[in-house]
């Protein structure tokens, strides 16, 4: 099945002493209602990539800047029909850029995946408490009640597949380790102890 897409590069200019500072930059992958399940009505938002050049009074306004402009993607989209918005948080591993190349030398470490979805669960709290969304999950519990791979929505050259084997596999071993808990053997043995005892009387 083809899941056509309309792709947007989404750009933050800032003007600084005349001149247009490029500051963000957000790539998107928007699936309408005329896209086949599951991605109807859906929206990825694939990359998110800023610098450190916002001019702003006080300093260190960063965040919530770069926070009001996906909340305003998000209210757009929700505008537009979209129902669902995906984001794949994983911080570049040093060396790789996703959109800004050719930065400024940065010596700090690279972003931990743990700082980055905080960033990022700080967000969609922010944005649940103005109403623009009504709920958020992670990809894990969000897909937690799939019986069918049919229905798991995959993007264009994201992520996501890759992950499936990986989810597949922990539910498996999640499954497996219920069945075979000392604490359900037990369970099951008392039932049988009852069952029995209850019989007799009957009898």
């Amino acid at each position: 099945t083809e899941f056509p897409y309309l792709s947007q590069a989404i750009f933050a200019f800032q003007e600084v002493e005349g001149r247009d500072v490029f500051l963000f930059a957000m790539y998107v992958q928007e699936y309408d209602a005329d896209c086949p399940p599951p991605n109807t009505n859906r929206t990825y938002i694939s990359y998110v990539d800023s610098v450190g050049y916002l001019a702003s009074k006080p300093q260190g306004q960063r965040t919530a800047v770069y926070h009001a402009l996906l909340h305003g993607y998000l209210q757009f989209a929700a505008s537009c029909g979209f129902e669902h918005a995906h984001i794949w948080v994983a911080p570049p591993t040093a060396g790789v850029e996703y959109i800004f190349h050719g930065r400024p030398a940065d010596p700090r470490p690279p972003m931990a995946v743990e700082v980055l979805r905080g960033w990022y669960e700080r967000m969609l709290r922010g944005a649940e408490e103005k109403g623009i969304v009504r709920s958020w999950s992670t990809l894990e519990e969000h897909t937690s009640g799939l019986t069918s791979m049919r229905d798991f929505p995959l993007f264009d050259g994201d992520f996501f597949p890759d992950k499936v084997p990986e989810i597949l596999e922990r539910a498996e071993q999640s499954s497996s380790e219920r069945r075979e808990s000392p604490r359900g053997e037990k369970g099951k043995e008392k039932g049988k102890e009852k069952g029995k005892e209850k019989g007799k009387e009957k009898g």
